[in-house]
């Protein structure tokens, strides 16, 4: 749009750096642990929108972005009182808060410019609200990152979790059901708060089929996707992980690659709807299922798939740059 853009960043890890982006950046850095118990995470959301407030005082801005519920919420009284119809409002996640939050919650969302989602599926817990979808995928992507489906090899299949490595239960359920497998390798690329422990037990179960490869960085991410056969994008069933749309979705839809969903998602409803997958509920033999999956697998058909929810997304990305320009007053 070619407007001025101001960042006022939580840095939570410091891994932020300005020279990073040409954009003026405010960085409030709390140094915090993403295990840090509840009322820690409480009092940093205090502290940093007392500093949000100091910066929108200090400058006269047309329009502001609120990130998250929760900084919408420990902000609310400012946004409401001097950005009433003036700021965007996007949703990326569940948070706890929602549940005790809900008069609050749904002033915000009538009283914005315009609340965007990164999934349908949060209608499911968000009060009524008029919403538009913009998905966890740049556009350039969707042009330039499309790949090309391939034959599997019943005898060497590979099976890839990528991304942040956070829930330890669901990806240790993956690991038992899979290891030591005959014709499966299953890989795990990247780091979390699970990642140590998950380390742990493949060494005390003495899996020689699966590997943990480390942190990767970002212009590495399509070559290791393009090296396995399925995605596990099996999470845990809870409110967050069951209407999120996450980032290896669309990581294997663009590169073509059918992916291993829980049943019960909203993820789920849509590789069942478009045929892109494989869903598994806790009573699964995932090894069984994927082998019967691939010796059935047409990738002709199987990018015909990708290609009729790649177009609905396009539509989504396309209808939400519509509305973030008719939503502006810059």
């Amino acid at each position: 749009m070619g407007a001025d853009i101001e960042i006022i960043l939580l840095n939570r890890d410091k891994k932020v750096i300005k020279r990073e982006t040409l954009h003026r950046i405010y960085s409030c850095d709390i140094v915090a642990r993403e295990t840090a118990p509840g009322y820690r995470k409480v009092y940093d959301y205090i502290r940093y929108s007392r500093f949000v407030q100091e910066v929108l005082g200090k400058s006269s801005y047309d329009q502001v972005v609120v990130f998250t519920i929760a900084n919408a919420l420990f902000l609310s009284p400012y946004l409401l009182k001097y950005y009433r119809g003036r700021y965007i409002f996007d949703i990326r996640d569940y948070s706890p808060l929602v549940g005790y939050s809900g008069p609050v919650l749904r002033r915000l969302l009538k009283n914005s410019s315009l609340n965007v989602l990164s999934s349908p599926g949060f209608r499911a817990w968000l009060p009524k609200c008029e919403s538009v979808i913009c998905h966890n995928v740049r556009p350039s992507f969707l042009a330039d990152s499309v790949g090309q489906a391939r034959d599997i090899d019943c005898r060497n299949i590979v099976v890839l979790t990528i991304g942040q490595l956070r829930d330890y239960e669901t990806n240790r359920w993956v690991m038992e059901s899979l290891g030591d497998k005959p014709a499966v390798r299953l890989q795990f690329s990247g780091k979390g708060i699970a990642c140590e422990s998950l380390e742990q037990y493949k060494v005390e179960q003495g899996y020689n089929n699966v590997s943990f490869t480390g942190y990767y960085h970002k212009s590495d991410e399509l070559s290791i996707v393009d090296g396995c056969d399925f995605m596990n994008i099996i999470l845990p069933d809870d409110k967050l992980s069951r209407h999120l749309i996450s980032n290896r979705f669309y990581l294997a839809l663009l590169r073509r690659k059918p992916m291993l969903v829980s049943e019960g998602s909203i993820q789920a409803e849509y590789v069942k709807k478009f045929g892109l997958g494989i869903v598994i509920s806790a009573e699964d033999n995932i090894f069984d299922k994927i082998i019967a999956y691939a010796r059935l697998f047409d990738p002709h058909a199987f990018e015909q798939n990708c290609n009729r929810l790649l177009q609905q997304v396009k539509f989504d990305t396309e209808d939400f740059s519509k509305r973030i320009l008719d939503s502006s007053i810059v």
